[in-house]
């Protein structure tokens, strides 16, 4: 990921629901050429009975939606 993709911001927290933490993820793009940044979210991703498992699975998640912006809009 070059450096536009180490600008995206992410919001892992999980929120608690039903006994379970379940994951989601927050994504903020850099604001790029005089545009606004964008707010992504996942919605729900997958329950998880530890909170820390829902964020290391929210932080991938948001990764490989990042990796996937980046090469689209570095391609096109």
């Amino acid at each position: 990921m070059g450096l536009i993709g180490t600008s995206f911001g992410i919001d892992p927290t999980p929120r608690r629901a039903d006994g379970e933490y379940m994951a989601h993820a927050k994504i903020t793009t850099p604001a790029i050429d005089g545009q606004e940044a964008q707010i992504i979210m996942s919605g729900d991703l997958a329950g998880f009975d530890k909170r820390d498992d829902a964020i290391v699975y929210a932080r991938t998640w948001a990764r490989e939606w990042i990796d996937d912006f980046v090469r689209r809009v570095s391609s096109g």
